[in-house]
């Protein structure tokens, strides 16, 4: 394959370990962050990870990483976010710096193909004549860059998904700022004025089990700090896989299921519960919760919102990109996920090259937004989509 201008939006993990891999078959790579490299990691340097280092580094990364002399962690540890930061993609970019065109504080607000309008050259080969056309906002202001492929990797964090029911903001939520804390709060670090306050965590998945654990930690030198659960589900729905390969995983399946069924100490636990309005009154914050024996209202001092997280589809809104109708991921890799036998994370395979293809030629989605709004995504899974996509090229 010819050399190739290959713009990778997103600076996170699955977009550092493509410009590694890219750069070393000789493309020019520009990697696009709006903050900067590994921001999204950042948010969760304090949460340690399900996985162990063996299926979170790419055996190009650690290649790359050996021949420089940097030292890696043992196979079976597992690392929190900032050791994975700290100890890996950090030196990783460091490793490629001088061969990439890296953008950080640089915004992309769309991506359109310079010669072709939307609905131009369906299903025909003419679409490719002329180049992608990025228009990006950086330091220096609005412009417009060109690539031949583009490879979106800019992740799902900056998206959290509204507490209200069906997916929409409860009725006043979006008037709120800093009483809502939409990710795993870090008690011992940034939210550690969650102490002694009373606390609403809502969600019913592995982050929400994360941060009834984090809070419940916090209780044991802060007595008066109260936690109330509300999810969606019945009482102890999370099924506790036999034999868990992944140990934090298992605990952190018991420690919901006990709590769901209120026996968890300290932690009031509220199930078939969808958030209806918020209101703030007196300097707190009165949640109006939908249940079946009609509405019930909680006073709390902050909402930890973990309802999960969505794609940003507007950057390619101007591309011919097939979307699942139920994720908002790309609609043959949705259709693969769909049919797997296993929803496991850990059974996830990458699906193969066909599954990366979009009707719009060059252009793929890699990584935790190639998932749209399923939260099963796992680094290894995007090390195999990569490896697909370079087959593609070949």
């Amino acid at each position: 394959m010819k050399k190739q201008r290959v713009a990778i939006l997103g600076g996170g993990p699955i977009g550092v370990e493509t410009a590694a891999r890219v750069v070393r078959e000789g493309h020019e790579v520009a990697v696009y962050e709006t903050g900067t490299i590994g921001e999204h990691v950042r948010k969760w340097d304090h949460v340690r990870f399900f996985s162990p280092w063996a299926l979170n580094r790419s055996g190009w990364g650690k290649a790359l990483l050996a021949a420089q002399g940097v030292e890696l962690a043992p196979e079976d540890e597992f690392p929190t976010g900032e050791e994975y930061r700290r100890r890996y993609l950090e030196p990783l970019l460091d490793a490629i710096s001088e061969k990439i065109e890296l953008h950080e504080d640089t915004k992309v607000l769309g991506v359109t193909r310079k010669e072709a309008l939307k609905g131009d050259f369906i299903g025909d080969s003419r679409r490719t004549k002329g180049p992608f056309l990025i228009r990006v906002q950086g330091p220096q202001g609005v412009r417009f860059d060109e690539a031949d492929i583009v490879i979106d990797a800019t992740g799902v964090l900056s998206q959290p998904n509204w507490l209200g029911p069906g997916g929409l903001p409860a009725l006043g939520e979006e008037k709120l700022n800093g009483e809502v804390i939409r990710r795993i709060p870090d008690v011992d670090g940034e939210d550690k004025g969650l102490a002694g306050r009373r606390v609403l965590v809502v969600g019913n998945g592995h982050s929400a089990m994360t941060s009834l654990d984090r809070l419940t930690i916090l209780r044991e030198t802060h007595p008066d700090t109260e936690v109330v659960w509300a999810f969606r589900h019945d009482a102890s729905s999370r099924e506790e896989i036999e034999n868990d390969p992944l140990p934090e995983r298992a605990r952190l399946d018991r420690l919901g299921n006990l709590a769901s069924l209120n026996q968890l100490p300290g932690v009031e636990a509220l199930a078939h519960s969808m958030v209806r309005a918020i209101q703030t009154k007196n300097d707190r914050l009165e949640v109006i919760l939908e249940r079946p024996e009609g509405m019930e209202t909680v006073t709390v001092d902050r909402v930890v919102s973990n309802v999960g997280y969505r794609p940003d589809t507007s950057l390619t809104r101007e591309l011919q990109v097939h979307l699942c109708y139920a994720s908002d991921g790309p609609m043959k890799l949705a259709a693969s996920l769909m049919g797997a036998d296993s929803a496991d994370c850990l059974d996830q395979e990458a699906g193969g090259a066909d599954t990366l293809a979009n009707p719009e030629p060059d252009f793929y989605v890699l990584g935790a937004k190639s998932y749209g709004r399923n939260s099963n995504f796992l680094l290894k899974v995007g090390f195999g989509q990569i490896e697909a996509m370079m087959e593609l090229w070949s």
